[in-house]
């Protein structure tokens, strides 16, 4: 599960166009992606690819023809994605979470092993978006390779193992959300001022807030330092926000190369 993330205009959509066959890269070459081999993808670039004019079950039904699959199997799609009750209603008349749920039930059929989804979560509402999880759990279970691009940083560091960060028209790094959490923790001791000095002693980065110091370090490591100075631990935790800690890193660096020009 791949999360590409990076400033508006980086490149993310572009990517998925590339991995998707729709647009031919500039430089560089695309191998080994499955309709390649003639096998079906699935991809969601929004709700631009429906025609307004159709309805619902007419959308599902022309998926499922060109993959291979009944109309039983595209009225199963629409209810799994929510829109049983809506099969006769046209794209036009959708709402935009609506909308979003019919790109995503036309990119599933077929059983793609590779799914590029671009803002999958525009328009989905709370439960909209914790269905959204769901969809991307159970393509993890089915053994599928995704491809997500979202703005909801939060949300995407749930769904996925690696981040793609884009900048500029190129992949600047890929980090495993496990690992960079691991670089970083939240610890709660009754002497904070001592624990930040003393990770200060040993050159590993640590800020505090109130009782709470967080250590550019793993979990365990600090947790040795704080008992070998006598602070009593009371709670210690992996750092969250991940992937904004990414992506600002990120913008802070195309910052100060703009601002070298």
């Amino acid at each position: 599960m791949y999360g590409l993330i990076g400033p508006n205009g980086a490149g993310k959509s572009s990517l998925l166009a590339v991995l998707a066959g729709l647009v031919r890269p500039d430089r560089g070459t695309v191998r080994d992606v499955p309709w390649q081999r003639g096998e079906p993808i699935g991809a969601v670039f929004g709700d631009v690819d429906m025609h307004r004019g159709r309805t619902v079950r007419e959308t599902l039904l022309l998926r499922s023809r060109l993959v291979g699959h009944t109309p039983d199997e595209a009225e199963s799609m629409a209810v799994r994605v929510g829109l049983g009750a809506v099969l006769r209603r046209r794209v036009a008349a959708l709402s935009l979470g609506m909308r979003m749920r019919l790109s995503i039930g036309v990119a599933l059929l077929g059983s793609p092993m590779l799914v590029l989804l671009d803002e999958p979560m525009n328009g989905l509402d709370p439960d909209g978006i914790a269905w959204m999880r769901g969809v991307v759990s159970d393509l993890r279970q089915a053994g599928a390779t995704v491809v997500v691009s979202s703005h909801l940083l939060g949300e995407l560091e749930t769904m996925i193992d690696d981040a793609i960060i884009v900048s500029r028209g190129e992949i600047v790094c890929v980090e495993s959300i496990a690992d960079t959490a691991a670089r970083g923790c939240d610890i709660e001791v009754d002497e904070p001022a001592r624990l930040l000095a003393a990770m200060s002693d040993r050159g590993v980065p640590a800020t505090m807030r109130g009782r709470v110091v967080h250590v550019e370090g793993t979990a365990p490591d600090t947790v040795r330092v704080a008992v070998s100075i006598g602070l009593d631990v009371t709670r210690v935790g992996v750092s969250g926000r991940v992937l904004e800690s990414l992506y600002g890193e990120v913008a802070s660096a195309e910052f100060e190369s703009e601002g070298a020009r």
